[in-house]
């Protein structure tokens, strides 16, 4: 690589370093406003249980100023969000813990189920897509654009359950929820962890199987695929050479949608299986209205967000040589 494309590399991850910048600070405007709207918060639930024991509203006007609740929104928002690159989320109102703290106890396990995740589903995509994509209309790729439609179809929770009647009722192979105990590990039990990852992975799996059939597909119809063929190079080297690298490198950018699934999905899969992780605690701290935690893990969704679109695109400047031109 040259120093003007090195230059332009750099220049390319400045720019979009400054852009999710941008779009996080939008973000935490939008995450502070939403449950900021949203009916009740913790200190209503608490004084409610004052006013069910005899208290009176000067028990709850005082709850509301314990929790800080009383200041004006634009000052919460500002301590908030001036604490943020500190790592500072502030206290949730229930527990009285650190929001990073109480993060932290979680966030390892929802790794561990990421990772597992996508180290079972993107292969799977690679594999699916490519052999769909370089055999369009014939039967291998009609049955895999089925299959792959029918599992984007099933709702996760739906899913769930069949994976859970075929293989911890009827075969008895795996436990039905990924209860640990004493802050465990999950790798201490990787039984519990299969069902969760195949939920998570099959849905994955089947979208970006779709994406890498679309994409193969359309490379093997191009005039050069084509060139290469009528010059008498073999099929194999054709698909190795010029079909897979022309196709998969835009692929790189479904790694970012990828992540917005897996994301999006563990809230419903840490729920269904009871699996110790930062979605379950998202749902319960919902349910609690722990204004503080709910933010804390949506900002933290966000960044996660925000950063795998980045890397998918400076990842395309680096495998597309004629992008870093135009950087």
């Amino acid at each position: 690589m040259s120093d003007s494309e090195l230059y332009a590399l750099a220049r390319f991850a400045v720019k979009r370093l400054a852009v999710a910048l941008v779009v996080l600070v939008a973000v935490s405007m939008m995450i502070f406003a939403l449950v900021e709207v949203l009916p009740g918060d913790a200190a209503t639930i608490r004084g409610a249980g004052v006013l069910f024991a005899g208290g009176d509203q000067a028990q709850i006007q005082q709850i509301h100023k314990e929790y800080g609740l009383d200041r004006p929104l634009i000052t919460r928002y500002w301590d908030w969000l001036s604490g943020l690159p500190r790592g500072d989320l502030g206290n949730s109102l229930l527990s009285k813990r650190p929001v990073t703290a109480i993060i932290g106890d979680r966030i390892g396990n929802t790794l561990i189920l990421g990772v597992g995740a996508l180290t079972f589903a993107v292969p799977l995509a690679l594999l699916l897509g490519i052999l769909a994509g370089t055999r369009e209309g014939r039967r291998v790729d009609q049955g895999i654009t089925g299959a792959s439609l029918a599992v984007v179809a099933i709702p996760e929770f739906v899913l769930a359950a069949v994976l859970i009647v075929i293989f911890a009722f009827w075969l008895k192979l795996l436990p039905p929820v990924s209860i640990l105990t004493g802050g465990e590990s999950p790798l201490a039990h990787p039984n519990v962890l299969v069902l969760p990852v195949l939920t998570l992975g099959l849905g994955i799996a089947a979208f970006g199987a779709r994406f890498v059939r679309a994409s193969v597909a359309e490379v093997m119809r191009s005039r050069y695929v084509e060139m290469a063929r009528l010059n008498g190079v073999a099929e194999r080297r054709v698909i190795l050479s010029h079909v897979l690298p022309n196709a998969l490198a835009p692929s790189v950018q479904v790694l970012a949608a990828l992540t917005g699934l897996l994301v999006g999905g563990s809230v419903l899969v840490e729920t269904i299986y009871a699996y110790p992780g930062v979605g379950a605690m998202l749902a319960a701290a919902v349910a609690a209205e722990d204004v503080p935690l709910v933010e804390g893990i949506g900002m933290l969704v966000a960044t996660v967000l925000v950063v795998a679109y980045a890397l998918a695109d400076l990842a395309l400047l680096v495998l597309i040589p004629k992008l870093r031109t135009t950087a």
